[in-house]
């Protein structure tokens, strides 16, 4: 469900002198209010998105969309595009937060329980947003012989010489330790150094917990109506009468 920008008794206060003046440019004038008052928030939650998220990825940044208001249905509406929803939605609105497929896979695998999550180990090579590398999880999961295709694993090649190619191409050889191994070590995948015997942690096994509101979007839609709806309503009704003049109404 999209938070829905739905302010019609505001609306209607601004609209009803307009209807005794022009009838007909009313409802054109009250879309484009809805719409433009849609971007505003829109914009102010992309503009408080760097506050909440440490280096936002472009993904996130542009996670939010606006379905505007139209003459025959005069609500605009911000809320997640669908391909981010599952992703920005615990963290911006409080929850439990989607397995990710690194997570799936090693769940398939039977290598992480249920209600256990995958954060970065010490080991692990982060981009510039802070997130893993791509490259080293797929290093992983095709050491532990496991695919990135939720539910389903298959056996990767079992020949020794490409196993070692393998470890030397990643630094060395993937492991688990799972939950409740005896041992001092946290549970999670680590790396045995090639021809070595260091032995880092790369992601670490912790129980999944829900995510407090970071960012309250409908309460900042709320503050944007009450800040730009009566200056977008004049900016509309300018617009509507203009056009209406060029067209000889």
């Amino acid at each position: 469900m999209f938070p829905e920008i739905s302010v019609k008794s505001d609306l209607d206060n601004l609209t009803r002198w307009a209807k005794v003046v022009a009838a007909d440019q009313v409802p054109f004038a009250a879309a484009l209010t809805l719409t433009l008052t849609g971007k505003d928030v829109k914009s102010r939650i992309e503009q408080e998105l760097p506050a909440v998220f440490d280096r936002p990825t472009p993904y996130t940044t542009k996670g939010f969309e606006l379905r505007p208001a139209t003459k025959k249905r005069l609500v605009a509406t911000v809320g997640f595009k669908w391909d981010a929803r599952n992703y920005l939605g615990p963290q911006v609105g409080g929850g439990p937060r989607k397995s990710k497929a690194l997570e799936t896979a090693l769940r398939a695998a039977g290598h992480l329980p249920a209600g256990w999550s995958v954060v970065p180990g010490a080991g692990a090579r982060l981009d510039q947003y802070g997130n893993v590398d791509r490259g080293q999880i797929i290093q992983v999961l095709s050491q532990l012989r496991i695919t990135m295709t939720a539910g389903y694993t298959r056996n990767m090649s079992h020949d020794a010489r490409s196993e070692i190619n393998a470890q030397r191409r990643a630094g060395g050889r993937f492991f688990v330790i799972k939950p409740g191994s005896t041992g001092k070590a946290p549970a999670g995948v680590y790396q045995r150094e090639f021809m070595g015997r260091n032995v880092t942690p790369v992601f670490i096994f912790i129980k999944s917990t829900s995510y407090r509101v970071r960012l309250p979007i409908e309460e900042i839609g709320r503050r944007v109506i009450a800040d730009r709806l009566e200056t977008n309503w004049g900016i509309a009704w300018r617009r509507a009468m203009a056009d209406a003049r060029r067209a000889g109404r």
